[in-house]
């Protein structure tokens, strides 16, 4: 006998041989049963899940001489005809092929003849969507108000390119991809059937390679079956089909968790070694990692993946004990690069090392120097000829220079206040350490120092607003309206009225606090922090600019009328009749 592919050796004949589609074989079982079919159907949903078989399963129960009955006996001579795609009453389209108008008119002239010797009379046209717009408009009244002895059955893997005027007189089932698990169930029966026995670690990969194809999985095992007949070692059967199996991506999985960066770079030498496809490997471990994250936030979502064997979510959830899920983002964002890198260098290899080589590599675990490196330095280091002329420059101590505000870790304030104002974390601000100074009389010294400093500040702070009105009218108005409270950690306390809130909103603006910091350190010769306060008083003194500082801040009227406008997003009104 001629040989038979596994996909049509094993095409399921009734409804229970079905894989993975139990709710569309209920619901069409139901209405079998109950004498409710529709005169149109419409099965959506990616190739290779079962939409024609079932097709043709729904045609022998409707034509079945015992039937209509949801178990087509299969020997019967309509059950037959279907199976062997001779009916006449039966007729199956291919929508690619038969796409026009001119054959869709021969369609409805065939529909208005009776069945020849079944119960109906059905058509079933695959991948609907390819027909045209006339064609698709052709068929409308047909198929709105067909004969009573007329079924449709349309199959397409894009229902979104199907006319809504075609959708709205069809019954939908969507079609699902099929677990793992069930996809290897029906291939140890046929593996049974066949007298064969292949490990079911093969099986898992040749059904997640499949991708949710039953028929793809068939297919594998179809090409794979040959090969384990001829020799019993299967080392070679996952570069055969180009299938990267679970335990490859586990070790992988394992030396990353433990930051094992040698061993990780070994194996990667090994599997382009054995040929085999980083760029599929790596798409792959991704999704392993993933897995992992979904074990640690969503322990449902990870049991119920269909596409992982049981023993790999075993092994995932054991290794999940060894890593935080932030380091597996980390490394999820860094294979990613990777692979977007692999792209523009047409090599896979040197950014999926890269990526491991900056997950798992250490600095503070850097090791010493060898003896014989140092020895190469040392030889390499007196062979180069110096010259006497030549000599290394002492280092000098410099002058004592003016004290300059010290950031102490344990200040709340920086040059431009709180942190938290800034959007930094504490271990952000650099820290210089010093030594540190206890006793009564040092803490008296710096306080006395400090106030002097303020002292001159306060001072010179009336000449230090009208420094700032020349060039920003109004931060000098605003600070005009503060009072100028404290000095602490060379940080300016400024305090606004409790009335004057706003200003204080005006001042704390990052662009002005930068303009005043720049004009503190030109004016005092030395940088200063600025914190701006609210006291629970609604007045304070004001101090009114005179008439030489009107005089000399004329040229930023026009900026300051600007920043009113941009600060109450108001307009300038021109017109001349207003009063």
């Amino acid at each position: 006998m001629d040989y038979k592919a596994f996909a049509l050796k094993y095409r399921p004949q009734i409804f229970d041989e079905m894989v993975g589609q139990d709710h569309v074989v209920s619901a069409l079982k139901s209405a079998v049963l109950n004498n409710r079919v529709h005169h149109a159907y419409l099965f959506t949903g990616p190739r290779g899940i079962g939409k024609t078989s079932l097709a043709r399963i729904m045609a022998k129960s409707l034509n079945c001489e015992q039937g209509p009955t949801v178990t087509p006996c299969g020997t019967c001579r309509s059950c037959t005809a279907v199976v062997k795609g001779t009916s006449l009453d039966v007729i199956e389209i291919d929508g690619a092929s038969n796409r026009g108008i001119d054959e869709i008119r021969t369609l409805r002239e065939n529909v208005k003849l009776s069945p020849t010797f079944s119960r109906f009379k059905i058509f079933i046209i695959d991948e609907v969507h390819m027909l045209t717009q006339e064609a698709f408009n052709a068929l409308l009244k047909t198929l709105e108000e067909p004969p009573a002895h007329v079924k449709f059955i349309f199959a397409t893997t894009h229902p979104h390119k199907v006319l809504p005027t075609i959708l709205s007189r069809c019954q939908k089932f969507q079609f699902h991809l099929v677990p793992v698990e069930k996809m290897v169930e029906k291939m140890k029966k046929i593996l049974a059937a066949e007298k064969m026995d292949i490990e079911e670690k093969y099986l898992y990969a040749i059904a997640r390679s499949a991708g949710g194809s039953i028929r793809d999985a068939e297919s594998l095992l179809d090409q794979i079956a040959p090969v384990l007949q001829e020799r019993k070692d299967t080392i070679d059967v996952f570069s055969f089909l180009g299938i990267i199996e679970e335990e490859t991506m586990n070790k992988m999985v394992a030396f990353t968790a433990s930051r094992d960066f040698n061993a990780a770079l070994e194996y990667v030498n090994k599997l382009v070694a054995e040929g085999k496809d980083l760029g599929v490997f790596l798409n792959n471990l991704i999704e392993h990692f993933k897995n992992m994250i979904l074990f640690r936030l969503s322990p449902k979502a990870f049991k119920d993946l269909v596409y992982v064997s049981p023993q790999t979510k075993q092994f995932l959830a054991e290794q999940t004990r060894k890593i935080s899920v932030r380091d597996i983002l980390r490394l999820v964002d860094l294979l990613i690069n990777a692979k977007d890198l692999g792209r523009k260098m047409n090599s896979v290899r040197i950014p999926f090392e890269l990526a491991l080589i900056k997950f798992c590599y250490k600095p503070e675990a850097d090791p010493e120097p060898a003896a014989s490196q140092t020895a190469a330095v040392s030889s390499v280091s007196a062979s180069v000829p110096v010259k006497p002329a030549e000599a290394v420059p002492k280092p000098v101590k410099p002058a004592p220079a003016e004290q300059k505000p010290q950031i102490k870790k344990e200040s709340p304030t920086a040059l431009l206040g709180d942190w938290d104002d800034l959007g930094l974390e504490e271990d952000d601000v650099p820290v210089k350490s010093e030594p540190a100074k206890t006793g009564p009389e040092s803490a008296e010294s710096s306080a006395e120092i400090e106030q002097c400093e303020f002292a001159k500040i306060k001072e010179q702070w009336p000449r230090f607003i009208a420094e700032i009105k020349k060039v920003r009218m109004s931060l000098g108005c605003n600070l005009a309206e503060a009072e100028l409270t404290a000095l602490k950690s060379n940080v300016l306390r400024i305090t606004f009225p409790k009335n004057l809130a706003f200003h204080k909103e005006v001042m704390e603006r990052q662009k002005n606090q930068t303009f005043v910091i720049e004009m503190l350190e030109k004016f005092y010769q030395k940088p200063l922090g600025l914190k701006y306060l609210t006291s629970e008083k609604s007045s304070a003194p004001v101090i009114k600019p005179s008439a030489a500082e009107v005089s000399a801040a004329d040229d930023a009227d026009n900026e300051f009328i600007n920043e009113l406008l941009d600060t109450f997003e108001g307009t300038l009104d021109t017109s001349s009749d207003h009063e």
